[in-house]
């Protein structure tokens, strides 16, 4: 890995990569369990699979859709990915145009997968960054069967998915960063009819995507940011 430690955590689906200093983040926060008067998005790691998996791919200027053990998905536009050699990697540069993949070049990407700390986790490398005139994603439908099944209450109370979002975290979700709350096109979305999960990422990080409220706002944490909850689609 380099210089950026690279993890992307879940409390019941979670995507890792070079980890970087975005803002707003919540170190100490306390973390709250769902309420327990709806349905749970609990996930037993067990129900899915025990210890770490590995898969590798290559990613070219034609993009593409890439499935890591059934967990996840991150699909990549034609001419995504930057060129690692030129475009350069860090807080500052997400924004930044660069010069991406030529016909013929590509880059080899591996993910390591498994579950820490209650969650499923992956992490990618290398550190990547992407063209900002495109929108790469990280999606997942571990959780469609529970979203799609109980659909009428969640359109009902859809407060109840308030915290329900996928957060850049450096260090395997012990760190929670809410980057959704200062880009709203990183914000996730949350589809009841299909049940997938999603949202924008400019580059490879750790990310979060937790089911309940991951820290408690207060002028004691004031790195614990409110981001207005995920985008519901119906």
């Amino acid at each position: 890995m380099s210089g950026y430690s690279r993890s992307l955590l879940a409390c019941f689906v979670a995507l890792a990569a070079a980890a970087c200093s975005d803002s707003a983040t919540s170190p100490n926060s306390s973390r709250e369990l769902a309420a327990s008067n709806r349905p749970s998005l609990t996930l037993s790691p067990n129900s899915v699979f025990a210890g770490d998996r590995t898969v590798t791919f290559d990613v070219t200027a034609a993009g593409g859709t890439f499935n890591i053990g059934g967990m996840y998905a991150v699909t990549f536009p034609a001419n995504s990915v930057c060129d690692p050699n030129t475009s350069g990697y860090g807080p500052g540069t997400w924004d930044t145009s660069c010069t991406t993949l030529a016909a013929g070049q590509s880059v080899t990407i591996t993910a390591t997968y498994g579950f820490q700390f209650g969650g499923p986790v992956v992490d990618f490398s290398p550190a990547l960054r992407f063209n900002p005139n495109t929108n790469v994603t990280i999606s997942s439908g571990l959780y469609a069967p529970l979203l799609t099944a109980f659909r009428s209450y969640w359109l009902a109370n859809p407060s109840s998915l308030h915290w329900l979002g996928i957060y850049y975290t450096p260090d395997l979700g012990q760190t929670l960063i809410t980057d959704g709350a200062f880009d709203s096109s990183l914000r996730t979305h949350v589809n009841l009819t299909t049940g997938i999960i999603w949202r924008r990422v400019k580059h490879f990080s750790g990310y979060n995507l937790a089911t309940g409220q991951p820290c408690t706002p207060s002028p004691d944490d004031p790195d614990c940011v409110d981001d207005g909850g995920p985008i519901i689609e119906q």
